[in-house]
């Protein structure tokens, strides 16, 4: 690992699966770390790499009882530990990916070394170094302000909304820690101060930087996919009202290409992304006063989206073909909400008009 921690007498020892950063003195860590969590002295922190590994025991889900999980994963490092002859009090990361990429922001008498990974769920792991010894309640304070640091980064990047991540869930692996160069009896108001203002920006510059790396932010087909939408989804729903035409395979084709097409017009782009976000807002009941979970007649500034959808594609014939996939809601237009039902009938009224201009 190439940098430079603001605790200048901090040790890296790593290979291709395992990174261990230890100090003559030890630390003071507090963290939800694999193994490690609460507050404590250790003299070592370890991260440790799985090969294609989503967890690291192959268990489903209520299969096995998590205490039972946790001991073996507890049994697996204490094995690592004794191989790669790490000195205990030890804390310690299973991450799901073999080789561990970091990022890393030093602020002051801050770092922050992230590592993200994106497979089936998101997995992200922080350890905040601190340059200064600390007491119980600032640890804790300073563990805080990085859980709210990386959930802002996660906005920032657009790893956050309802439809694709609950910042809620418990079950998104992460791990978390916070380590000092020793223990003291109080922290000044001053330097309390400075290291949660320190840990907040280190944090989130390094977990943007981490996310960057795993893809983010999205574009707009995976906003789609968000919310249950696929372009074979499209195709097909699109079909569904062919008339008039024999339907061969060149007509799924066109369609197709042209449903890609037109997702490279921003303005198709910002109607899409303005309906994810209302619906979501609808759905979570944020506005006051506002219930539209039945779809209410009065409602009509959906079908505007899916008008203006339909008219920036295909022109004035498309809005007309737009009310026909509004009303019979094929395919998957019939399972969307009051909103994404007009706006993806929209894609595809002007997508189908479009392939069929003469």
């Amino acid at each position: 690992m190439k940098t430079k921690i603001c605790i200048e007498d901090v040790k890296f020892k790593k290979d291709d699966d395992t990174t261990i950063i230890s100090r003559e003195k030890g630390f003071q860590v507090i963290g939800n770390s694999t193994i490690g969590c609460g507050i404590g002295h250790v003299n070592s922190i370890v991260y440790h790499g799985l090969k294609n590994r989503e967890h690291p025991l192959p268990y489903s889900v209520g299969e096995v009882s998590e205490e039972k999980i946790n001991e073996e994963k507890n049994e697996y490092l204490k094995a690592i530990f004794e191989y790669k002859r790490v000195e205990e009090p030890v804390t310690a990361i299973l991450s799901p990916v073999k080789l561990i990429k970091f990022q890393d922001v030093t602020k002051d008498n801050v770092t922050a070394i992230v590592s993200a990974y994106r497979g089936q769920k998101l997995f992200l792991s922080i350890i905040v170094f601190i340059d200064h010894d600390l007491d119980s309640k600032t640890l804790i304070k300073l563990f805080k302000s990085t859980i709210d640091a990386k959930n802002a980064a996660m906005w920032d990047m657009g790893v956050i909304n309802h439809f694709s991540f609950d910042p809620q869930d418990l079950e998104d692996d992460e791990s978390i820690l916070i380590a000092s160069k020793g223990t003291i009896n109080n922290v000044t108001p001053d330097v309390l101060s400075d290291l949660v203002k320190n840990v907040q920006l280190s944090v989130r510059e390094a977990v943007n930087n981490a996310l960057s790396q795993c893809g983010f932010p999205k574009d707009v087909l995976e906003y789609m996919n968000d919310v249950g939408v696929g372009i074979d989804d499209l195709v097909d729903a699109g079909l569904e009202l062919v008339v008039g035409v024999d339907e061969t395979q060149e007509i799924p084709e066109k369609l197709k290409k042209q449903i890609y097409h037109s997702l490279e017009d921003l303005n198709v782009v910002s109607f899409i992304i303005a309906g994810i976000r209302l619906e979501e807002d609808y759905e979570k009941h944020r506005v006051r006063g506002v219930d539209v979970d039945d779809d209410p007649e009065y409602l009509y500034s959906d079908e505007v989206f899916g008008m203006s959808i339909a008219n920036q594609i295909a022109g004035t014939k498309a809005i007309f073909n737009f009310k026909r996939y509004d009303e019979a809601k094929p395919g998957i237009i019939s399972k969307l909400g009051p909103v994404l039902d007009d706006v993806f009938a929209g894609l595809i009224a002007g997508c189908m008009s479009k392939i069929f201009e003469v």
